[in-house]
């Protein structure tokens, strides 16, 4: 089973835990309530017993005290039990309304008994004031009014002790109740607990995983730059070493084609003004065909000479970098109909070999973008020397960048003129500028492509 099923069923089961704390809080509060109401209800029924009971009592008091003293002031208990007895009697049938039938009837039985016991005590004050004392007295003294109050009282306690032991048997019940319901929490609450720490436990085991997992990508993601890394620095010096073998061979054919082919031209020419000077005469038709000759010669000394200073420039190898540079912006600016400005140093720079042809091949590239792509009016070409580095920036006014990045990262001419500068130790950064035009800026570290300077010797 995975962890993640695992942590399911413990929070499942922690749930099902707070669960029953809150069942067992409910069922506990809720009994509580029910022993509450229960205790209210036989206190409430006991009161009105007492009070259907008390009121029988002050009236019986009441009404022989004035037939046994003749004193009216005896009359106010009786006359104040007699207005109140009717309200006691009703809440005593409401205080018992819910009761069971045996409870019902015998609060009908003490109801008609206190009607009874009424209706003697009216019967003998009657009696007193139309037979006087005598008469009262005998009625008084017989069974019927003590038989009455006795068996109200003996019902009223009876009901009364129920009342109690019904009280005590829920108080019992809840004290029970509540000690269940507490083991039930306790228990309840060791299990979410329980479920917790494990809970806790299986995240920590998650997060330590987790951080192993990454951990182990960590280092194959390392592992992996590490390759990919050994692998560019391969493809790094395989792509500069065939760059520096197609230079050499560049240079070679370059001059293989001068000495080769551009002597055999030379002859050519030398044989065909020999010849012209020889057989020409005054036939304009052979001298027409002569100068044809002599041009078609001539146009091919000249793609012979832009062969080869394509191949390898003879101005860089011959005076140096700056007039090499000079010529290539002259020459593909004329050719493409664009304005231009250069802005050089002072004096020849002192560069390695494989600087100057790496700078002379930025520039180059650059101009045929331009030529290609740019639809630009003007060219802007910079060499300066900033903060310990050759600074070579070509800039356009021309249509700009493409807006999909990956187009100018899929061109071979650029990749090439990055590769030249991350091989001398430099960077470069094609820039869109705004409104339109675009910048090509390399940087070459001083240190890396200057020629060292000769220690010098004393005299």
């Amino acid at each position: 089973m995975s962890s993640a099923a695992r942590q399911l069923i413990v929070v499942a089961l922690l749930l099902a835990a707070v669960g029953g704390l809150f069942l067992a809080a409910e069922s506990g509060q809720r009994q509580l309530v029910q022993a509450s109401s229960r205790v209210e209800l036989a206190a409430q029924r006991e009161q009105a017993l007492s009070e259907v009971l008390q009121v029988l009592s002050q009236a019986e008091s009441g009404q022989r005290g004035y037939i046994l003293l003749g004193s009216s002031a005896y009359l106010a208990p009786y006359q104040q039990a007699l207005q109140s007895v009717a309200a006691d009697l009703r809440r005593l049938d409401e205080a018992f309304a819910a009761a069971d039938p045996r409870t019902r009837a015998e609060i009908t039985q003490i109801r008609q008994l206190s009607e009874a016991k009424f209706a003697e005590m009216k019967q003998t004050l009657d009696l007193y004031r139309t037979q006087g004392r005598g008469a009262a007295v005998a009625l008084i003294r017989g069974d019927f009014g003590e038989t009455t109050m006795l068996e109200i009282v003996d019902r009223v306690r009876q009901l009364q002790a129920a009342e109690a032991d019904d009280m005590l048997h829920a108080s019992r019940s809840w004290r029970s109740n509540r000690w269940l319901n507490l083991a039930t929490m306790l228990g309840a609450l060791a299990a979410a607990l329980f479920l917790v720490l494990l809970l806790l436990r299986l995240v920590l085991r998650y997060v330590s995983s987790k951080e192993h997992e990454a951990e182990r990508l960590a280092q194959r993601q390392a592992e992996l730059e590490r390759v990919v890394q050994r692998r560019t620095e391969d493809l790094s010096d395989l792509s500069t070493h065939l760059q520096s073998v197609a230079e050499t061979e560049r240079s070679a054919l370059s001059r293989e084609l001068h000495d080769e082919l551009g002597g055999l031209l030379v002859a050519a020419r030398m044989d065909v003004s020999w010849l012209e000077e020889q057989v020409a005469g005054g036939d304009a038709d052979l001298q027409a065909r002569f100068r044809r000759v002599q041009d078609a010669l001539q146009a091919g000394v000249d793609l012979k000479r832009r062969v080869i200073e394509n191949l390898r420039p003879s101005l860089l190898d011959n005076l140096g970098l700056l007039p090499a540079l000079r010529w290539q912006v002259a020459e593909s600016c004329e050719r493409g109909g664009l304005s231009f400005v250069e802005r050089y140093p002072g004096e020849e720079l002192q560069l390695i070999p494989q600087a100057s042809i790496a700078i002379f091949r930025i520039v180059q590239e650059s101009l045929t973008n331009i030529l290609k792509h740019a639809r630009a009016r003007n060219v802007e070409v910079t060499l300066a020397k900033r903060d310990g580095a050759l600074v070579i920036t070509v800039r356009d006014d021309g249509v700009g960048l493409p807006v999909d990045p990956r187009q100018v990262l899929r061109s071979h001419g650029v990749a090439a003129m990055r590769h030249r500068a991350i091989a001398l130790g430099g960077e470069c950064r094609i820039t869109r500028l705004a409104p339109g035009g675009t910048q090509i800026e390399a940087r070459l570290p001083l240190e890396r492509i200057e020629v060292p300077a000769a220690p010098r010797t004393q005299a």
